[in-house]
């Protein structure tokens, strides 16, 4: 049984190993892309696994030339202020539906998952005329406004808040607590994992966003950090501008994984706690 155990787990890990090679290997090829010289012309149909001749200028000169710097801040800006309030939203929102007893209570839920089968695209429109009326248009608050109410994070919550024991919750009320106070003491510590888990999921999706903000946004300086980086897709690209923008591409998922490794312990836990398969 032991040898048959182990002859599986050999499978299952040479499985994973391969998996994760197909989808780690057209990031590097890219990563070896942003660290060819300037003068590098590429031969058609040949596959480069290490540079010609090696240069890390590239990186500085595409941040200057893209203007990074900027969509840096603006994005960190905009995706942090958004992933923070949904999340606090989403949170509230999720306990009440899973620990408070009302009626309309689950035709409430029903509607709310509902416009997950809504595909976003749908809401361009609307959401844009909107923010046209309330004059938001050209303005961080345009990328942020829209979707603060997210479904699959109230979705999140409410199915971690279902395995909490409600003599936890009855226990507060018990020794005086408020509504307030046990959403601030007991709720928010009890969610971190789910928290985690909604920061990661929603922090890589608002950082990669490239549709909205350009729908929204017309002046250069409010541009986030992926409008920023499409300044070298011009109708006269060159090899070394496609070098450049392979080395901004790098750059531009340097916060991802800073965020994923910071949280990722507790994305972890939230992904056993909530289901999610």
């Amino acid at each position: 049984m032991n040898k048959k155990i182990r002859v599986k787990h050999i499978i299952f890990y040479i499985i994973l190993v391969l998996y994760s090679g197909i989808q780690i290997f057209p990031f590097y090829l890219r990563l070896i892309n942003s660290l060819q010289a300037e003068g590098f012309i590429p031969v058609m149909g040949k596959l480069y696994l290490w540079p010609e001749n090696l240069s890390f200028s590239n990186y500085a000169v595409a941040w200057k030339a893209a203007g990074l710097g900027r969509g840096y801040i603006n994005s960190l800006i905009y995706v942090t202020l958004y992933t923070s309030i949904s999340a606090i939203i989403v949170v509230i929102v999720g306990y009440v539906l899973a620990k408070k007893k009302f009626k309309g209570r689950k035709f409430i839920f029903f509607i709310l998952i509902s416009t997950m089968m809504v595909p976003g695209e749908i809401l361009f429109i609307p959401n844009y005329l909107l923010l046209r009326d309330i004059n938001l248009l050209n303005k961080l608050s345009a990328l942020i406004v829209p979707g603060l109410v997210n479904t699959f994070g109230i979705f999140l919550a409410k199915q971690f808040f279902m395995t909490i024991p409600d003599s936890i919750l009855e226990s507060a009320h018990l020794d005086g607590a408020s509504e307030l106070t046990i959403i601030r003491k007991i709720i928010f510590p009890l969610a971190g994992p789910v928290i985690a888990t909604y920061f990661i999921i929603t922090y890589t999706t608002m950082w990669n966003e490239y549709i909205w903000p350009k729908i929204v946004l017309t002046k250069s300086r409010l541009y986030p950090v992926q409008l920023a980086l499409h300044s070298f897709d011009t109708d006269f690209k060159t090899p070394y501008y496609d070098i450049l923008n392979s080395a901004g591409m790098i750059m531009t998922f340097i916060p991802v994984v800073i965020v994923f490794l910071i949280f990722q312990k507790k994305f972890v836990e939230g992904i056993s706690l909530t289901g999610i398969k």
